[in-house]
């Protein structure tokens, strides 16, 4: 079959490492069946003035190609207006008018059979407008903001519930976000749960002390790690504070990652008199990873709300423990005590409590990087396929 992927999140020429996951998915699950595969990821522009906070990002993604061509698939880049913190009700139509064409022209030279759209909204708005036009039937994929976020907006609610009614099948990353479909009107019959998976042949167990020395890191220090896109909700803030609390000096700890947030971190670092203690190097390919996650004694993510954080897979799957809040779809990848230690509160004490007790646990690292190399992309793919198979079916 020809699949159409639609995504406002894809990786592209200036950020290679956005929403990567999507691309692990859909690449793995093509190659693995013998589908055919395009994307088409749009991205957004915004107006000149009056938003000089989002000038950079606009000259950033002002460069990314209209259309980048790989091995076995393109990725086209149409643009959609988007106003900041503005206008949310209108991202869907937005979205649907500036990719419209595009997608027309793809199927114009090879049909589509199926539309796999990721995020219900807005991504989800434009894949079941063309997909409806074009007769075919549409996959959505829930991951995070699009369903614990997005429904508390009453404007956008409604929308929702139309994708939601429109599309053939829902996979959902997690079980609760399946939950908030169900409660928005989802037929059970019509929602899967799929979580991701992880590059088993990329992130897998290493040898610690090697791993540092590749990274110039000391190997006298207990490194503590977190990755991610530098945004609040991520709550890098809250394990800077809880490092800062923390009664051993010896404690270090890398933010690996980019993002709006990366300088206010650097300042709270500062302030709290542990900026040499608070390692930041950016964004990090994927393929440089896993020396970061092999280099740690712990794991820790603060986030507030989450679909499926890869970043905890890939943690698991190199044998690192794991300290997390318990929000949304974690306590289903941290889902036994030896994978390491949930925070029921989102605060920097309930955090840096947690952290000090997983310094002085005994972890079993083999058992843990067995349960993160047990869920591959090959597994995932293994899923897809009847869901794929049964909406192209019912068409």
């Amino acid at each position: 079959m020809h699949i159409l992927t639609l995504s406002g999140l894809f990786p592209n020429a200036m950020q290679p490492v956005h929403a990567v996951f999507i691309r692990n998915r859909m690449s793995n699950f093509t190659k693995r069946y013998g589908h055919r595969w395009t994307v088409v990821a749009p991205v957004p522009y915004y107006p000149p003035a009056p938003f000089p906070a989002f000038r950079s990002y606009d000259r950033l993604v002002a460069q990314v190609p209209s259309r980048e061509d790989f091995h076995d698939y393109s990725v086209y880049h149409p643009r959609y207006p988007t106003i900041p913190k503005l206008g949310r009700r209108w991202y869907g139509k937005w979205m649907t008018w500036a990719v419209r064409k595009t997608i027309l022209e793809v199927h114009r030279h090879e049909p589509i059979d199926i539309i796999d759209g990721h995020y219900v909204y807005p991504d989800g708005t434009a894949a079941v407008e063309i997909g409806r036009e074009l007769g075919v039937p549409v996959l959505l994929s829930a991951r995070g903001t699009d369903l614990n976020l997005y429904p508390s907006i009453r404007a956008v609610r409604p929308l929702i519930r139309r994708n939601l009614a429109y599309c053939s099948h829902l996979i959902c990353v997690c079980s609760d976000l399946r939950t908030v479909a169900l409660q928005l009107g989802m037929p059970e019959a019509k929602v899967s749960v799929v979580g991701n998976g992880v590059d088993t042949s990329l992130f897998r167990p290493g040898n610690r002390a090697d791993a540092r020395n590749r990274l110039g890191l000391p190997n006298d220090k207990i490194l503590l790690l977190s990755v991610g896109h530098l945004t609040e909700r991520k709550g890098f803030h809250l394990v800077i504070e809880a490092v800062a609390r923390q009664p051993r000096e010896d404690v270090v700890l890398a933010i690996v990652g980019a993002g709006p947030e990366q300088d206010a971190l650097s300042a709270l670092a500062g302030r709290l008199g542990i900026r040499q203690r608070v390692l930041m190097p950016g964004a990090v390919l994927n393929s440089n990873l896993p020396d970061w996650y092999r280099a740690a004694d712990i794991f820790v993510l603060a986030s507030s709300r989450e679909g499926w954080p890869n970043v905890l897979c890939e943690a698991q799957a190199t044998g690192l423990p794991i300290v997390a809040t318990a929000v949304w779809g974690i306590p289903e990848i941290v889902s036994e005590p030896y994978l390491g230690l949930l925070v029921r509160e989102r605060t920097t004490t309930a955090l840096a409590s947690a952290i000090e007790s997983a310094l002085t646990t005994s972890w079993d690292y083999r058992r843990i990087a067995a349960m993160g190399q047990s869920r591959s992309w090959e597994q995932v793919s293994d899923e897809l396929q009847p869901l794929f198979e049964n909406a192209l079916r019912k068409r």
